[in-house]
């Protein structure tokens, strides 16, 4: 095996000394070193993980039980990672292609489409007819510093057609989903949003990558929208050179207000944050990018370094620089997913599903990783920040009333986890009360549990716009992807938000299977229809 590699290595030298260009020759080198090792994390393309291939329009789905309550008008879309060529050796979840899944309610019917993002990267193995980029899921241990290299080749010798990678980029638009400034924006943390164009009837297609003036890196799937200013909050961070982490503001017509570094002394994953009245709230975790790693402990090169601590960072709105941010100390942990941030009695408040160990490496779910929900308490008059567990319930991508981020919040929502499951399915949704007192540990209030399907993130949809129109912050509606393994088939749920009955009050059978997947969001007909497009320097 180790004369293949030297071998692979060569060849790489020799292609780029002669300047060979063939996509083949150097992507043949590339798979070569991958499949040199056992193929890993491939449950992630087993069950209901695996990708589906056709991209569909149905006017009309049939409602099965139940009826679509009418207060329903708009588009409930999940986005979620369905590579479109097979991969040829390791695959991480976290990066097949983007494909989003748009269920169109409107006076009790419902429409479905799916529909592949159109990305850059997409339409360069397009062309190809195979991939042609690096798989994250394969720069693991020694192989994948050779994989690295030759990613690297690739570039140098125009493999990888087109601008420069930092001009069209490479990402995949797989992650999430908002709505700002007239544009649905399909988010990857590793790329710039691409727009989307959602038709009154549901149909989806991608119009093009978003420009977003002089803010030069990525942007993180969980930007922040400030209810009360319209400004869009966002953040971006690189692994590899510096500002390690960038802090932004969009305005309501989707211009950038101001952007700027926010120093930090090793780059790291910052997947999500939270905003407040008057602050930016930003964790620095020990989730590191590490390249040492994969030499030393034969992992992938993001590693997370339980010895080193947690920081939460409070950054005022107003802040002109980075500088301004001051952290607070805890022990170490993980969150990728953020409840909700406010402020109480000159204190900051967050919820948070926080795991005490994150590895991207496991071939499969333990419960030691599982995340559960988590009080955070930060008290900038006396320099203090305290956290605190609220409940004992193992999930993740928690939701909340959309007009509530930022504000006092009572009520959350998370993905229930199956911890017997080493593919880590959705087995329900479970609901918080936020105000529980520490006396009674427990917050978790509800819980609707799947027998046998499995789902994903669930989106809450207030009953009316208008919240004098509702009978409290919960008077709403779940709306989740269930699918059925023993029909191979896939259903659209609608639940009371307000009264977790777990007995659906609609459920549509959607056309064709919808693969797990990551986050959702509701785009209201309102939001349909003032859709600005194109606009804003779209790149295509």
């Amino acid at each position: 095996m180790a004369t293949r590699v030297i071998a692979c290595v060569a060849g790489g030298a020799v292609c780029f000394v002669l300047g060979i260009r063939s996509r083949r020759v150097v992507n043949g080198l590339q798979v070569l070193i991958a499949k040199g090792r056992k193929n890993k994390r491939r449950n992630a393309l087993a069950g209901n993980y695996g990708p589906v291939r056709r991209e569909v329009f149905k006017e009309q789905c049939e409602v099965v039980e139940g009826e679509l309550p009418a207060e329903l008008d708009g588009v409930y879309i999940r986005n979620g990672s369905n590579p479109y060529y097979d991969p040829y050796a390791s695959y991480h979840w976290f990066e097949g292609d983007g494909m989003v899944h748009a269920t169109r309610i409107k006076g009790g019917a419902a429409s479905f489409c799916n529909h592949l993002v159109d990305t850059h990267k997409l339409r360069e193995e397009k062309r190809a007819g195979f991939p042609i980029y690096a798989k994250f899921g394969d720069q693991e241990g020694v192989r994948g510093v050779f994989v690295a290299m030759l990613e690297l080749l690739k570039q140098r010798v125009g493999i990888i057609r087109g601008a420069s990678v930092a001009q069209q980029g490479s990402g995949t638009a797989n992650t999430s989903l908002v709505c700002h400034a007239g544009r649905l924006l399909a988010l990857h943390e590793g790329d710039l949003p691409y727009q989307l164009k959602m038709l009154c009837e549901g149909v989806v297609s991608t119009v093009g990558r978003l420009s977003l003036g002089d803010w030069k890196v990525p942007v993180t799937a969980h930007p922040k929208l400030d209810a009360s200013t319209g400004n869009l909050h966002i953040i971006g961070y690189q692994i590899d050179r510096q500002p390690y982490l960038t802090y932004g503001v969009l305005s309501p017509n989707g211009s950038l207000l101001k952007s700027f570094p926010v120093p930090v002394s090793f780059p790291s994953m910052f997947h999500d944050f939270a905003i407040t009245e008057h602050y930016a709230v930003i964790m620095h975790m020990p989730l590191v990018f590490d390249p040492k790693a994969m030499i030393e402990h034969n992992t992938l090169p993001v590693i997370f370094k339980p010895e080193m601590p947690s920081r939460i960072g409070l950054l005022p709105l107003t802040a002109r620089s980075g500088d301004e941010i001051v952290w607070y100390e805890l022990p170490s942990f993980y969150v990728f997913h953020i409840a909700n941030a406010w402020e109480e009695g000159g204190k900051v408040k967050m919820v948070a599903c926080q795991a005490d160990k994150v590895d991207l490496n496991a071939m499969k779910f333990s419960e030691d990783m599982g995340s559960r929900m988590t009080e955070y308490i930060i008290d900038p008059a006396k320099g203090t920040a305290q956290l605190r567990r609220i409940s004992s319930v193992v999930g993740d991508f928690p939701l909340v009333h959309p007009a509530m981020y930022g504000k006092p919040t009572r009520y959350a929502y998370t993905a229930v986890t199956d911890t017997k499951d080493e593919a880590a399915q959705v087995k329900g949704i479970a609901k918080f009360d936020l105000t529980t007192p520490p006396t009674q540990k427990e917050a978790a209030v509800a819980t609707i549990e799947w027998d046998s399907a499995r789902g994903g993130e669930a989106f809450f949809v207030p009953r009316s716009q208008d919240p004098s129109q509702c009978n409290g912050e919960d008077d709403g509606f779940l709306l989740v992807y269930v699918y059925e393994a023993g029909a191979d088939a896939s259903f659209l749920h609608v639940y009371n938000a307000q009264t977790m009955d777990s007995k659906p009050l609609a459920v549509v059978k959607l056309p064709q299977r919808v693969p797990h997947g990551f986050h959702t969001y509701w785009m209201s007909a309102e939001q349909i229809r003032q859709q600005q497009l194109p606009g804003f320097a779209l790149q295509h």
